[in-house]
């Protein structure tokens, strides 16, 4: 149970919230299996509003910086211009494989450059 909201507006926002997507939904139950810390994962509700925004915009550039196992990244691809890249920059190396997963399972990857950069070390 969520400790910030109560169940109602829980209940209320899952009725009422565009479902996640298939790709999404495998993304977090292994990020969850799989990774330390998957609370740090957008999650939801948040990467629906992510993917809202970035629909709205319609940005042709992207920053990302924490990457993670990619969740919002893909979150942000789904309004992203038909030009338009995203750059993720994340300083865990041992995630690139599952990013790189996702990436592939969805059309953000032919739009993301993803750098694994030593310039995070400080």
């Amino acid at each position: 149970m969520n400790n910030f909201i109560t169940k109602e507006i829980l209940e209320y926002s899952e009725q009422h919230s565009v479902r996640e997507p298939k790709v999404l939904k495998e993304l977090n139950r292994e990020t969850h299996l799989k990774v330390l810390n998957p609370r740090m994962l957008s999650g939801f509700f948040q990467g629906r509003l992510i993917s809202l925004i970035s629909k709205i915009l319609k940005p042709n550039k992207v920053l990302e910086i924490g990457t993670y196992t990619g969740y919002s990244a893909i979150c942000l691809s789904e309004g992203l211009s038909s030009n338009g890249t995203i750059h993720t920059i994340d300083k865990n190396e041992e995630l690139n494989s599952i990013q790189n997963k996702y990436f592939k399972k969805t059309q953000s990857y032919k739009n993301t450059n993803h750098n694994h950069n030593k310039i995070l070390h400080y």
